[in-house]
């Protein structure tokens, strides 16, 4: 028997030493490809200079990690291509990062609501507290749904509600529901992360001035919990209302559009749709059609600065990291941080606002952690911004560190949605 064990003990030693090698090859092999094609963004024909610059593109996240770091020094020609090569590698993996959080629920042969629960957090990694009566059953349901849908079709078979103000970030609380709530399907659409729910139709007519009158549609758009968008926006344009009567209405602010500052703690915000009175008297919204526009995250790194040294400087992906300077400020010691993009498109324009949200802490001596007791923002543009945060480090900083955390790249992502059978007042 202890033969046995000693055999097969020295079997796995040998296979992980066998697959460390493995992987020690192949890094080898990928980062002589990555140098030798490096070299080739310099060529002297165009046509190999962009092959390489493909080639590099290709082989995605893989490549990142052995292309040549900021400051080193390089060629203009293959300074230009490294860049953009960082931008496009990142938005390509923010964009493979979205496309995952939308993936589809396979409840299957679910027959009981905590089965159900459970099929849903396999899928989307997403976890659901104050679950009452597991065992209560419900009719399995075999083709894949949508996230919000299938929670959906869960609740309303078990008579429950999302309560999107209590309990943990990412985490679904349930509670019983209202009574005389309609059900959740038949109220809802469904966009990729994005659930839309009409709560309120008001009409008003204004008879001393008609160009004031007007109708709105109050809407509850939620998220995926874990899909953390950093803005949202509903362009009026895309705005466009068909009646029962066969009309049309659209927004009267044309030039506009709705904002939408997401919280990481809340994923569901409420916001007025502005419509053109209609000249009839229709009785049901057929259908409300718009786009909603986001900023979605890729995928979040942790960048170290030890504060003894005053002025650092790291590059991950699409996104560079400052520690400009470290001073004291009365009793405490304000660290300013720069964070800039490159080629940002619309996430430095109206949602820069959610960089104020990253994580950020000191790494003390004793492994003790200290939050900032508050920050100013003293630079913005186009592509980044500046921030100086407070700490309490003691007299001086020592060895302790500043962490930050930041998505190193943000996608721009349109997807189209369609309400159905709104009841008008």
């Amino acid at each position: 028997m202890h033969k046995c064990l000693a055999v097969c003990s020295l079997l796995l030693l040998v296979g992980l030493v066998q697959a460390a090698d493995d992987s020690l090859v192949v890094n080898e092999s990928l980062e002589s490809r990555v140098q030798q094609l490096v070299l080739e963004l310099d060529a002297p024909q165009l046509a190999q200079r962009n092959a390489a610059e493909q080639a590099l593109q290709e082989l995605g996240e893989e490549a990142l990690t052995f292309l040549p770091t900021a400051g080193t020094t390089l060629p203009p020609e293959v300074t230009k291509r490294v860049e953009r090569l960082r931008v496009r590698i990142a938005k390509s993996s923010a964009t493979k990062s979205a496309s995952k959080k939308a993936k589809d629920i396979q409840l299957g042969n679910a027959a009981t609501l905590g089965e159900a629960l459970e099929a849903i957090s396999r899928d989307s990694g997403i976890e659901f507290d104050d679950v009452p009566n597991a065992e209560q059953r419900i009719t399995p349901f075999g083709s894949p749904l949508p996230f919000w849908h299938a929670v959906d079709y869960v609740l309303d078979q078990t008579d429950l509600d999302i309560d999107f103000y209590s309990g943990e970030a990412g985490v679904i609380s349930l509670r019983p529901r209202a009574e005389n709530r309609p059900s959740r399907v038949d109220s809802a659409a469904y966009a990729g992360i994005y659930r839309l729910e009409p709560v309120i139709v008001t009409s008003r007519r204004v008879l001393r001035d008609a160009s004031l009158s007007g109708m709105s549609v109050e809407l509850e758009v939620s998220w995926k919990p874990d899909a953390h968008p950093l803005g949202i926006t509903l362009p009026f344009t895309h705005v466009l209302a068909k009646l029962d009567d066969g009309a049309t209405v659209g927004s009267p602010e044309l030039a506009g559009a709705i904002d939408i500052a997401p919280s990481n703690e809340v994923a569901t915000s409420t916001i007025q749709v502005p419509l053109d009175l209609p000249a009839g008297r229709p009785t049901k919204i057929v259908s409300l059609s718009g786009k909603i526009v986001s900023m979605l995250p890729g995928e979040t790194k942790q960048f170290d600065f030890p504060l003894k040294i005053a002025s650092q400087t790291q590059t991950v992906d699409s996104v560079t990291v400052n520690l400009e300077d470290v001073r004291k400020n009365g009793p405490l010691h304000e660290v300013r941080l720069g964070v800039e993009f490159k080629s940002p498109g619309k996430a430095m324009e109206s949602h820069r606002g959610w960089l104020l949200s990253n994580e950020v802490y000191v790494s003390m001596p004793d492994g003790s952690r200290q939050d900032h007791l508050g920050y100013e923002l003293y630079r913005h543009n186009e592509t980044g911004v500046g921030i100086g945060y407070l700490f309490d480090v003691g007299d001086t900083p020592g060895e302790a560190k500043l962490v930050y955390k930041t998505p190193t790249a943000v996608v721009e992502n349109e997807i189209d949605f369609m309400i159905q059978d709104i009841q008008m007042p």
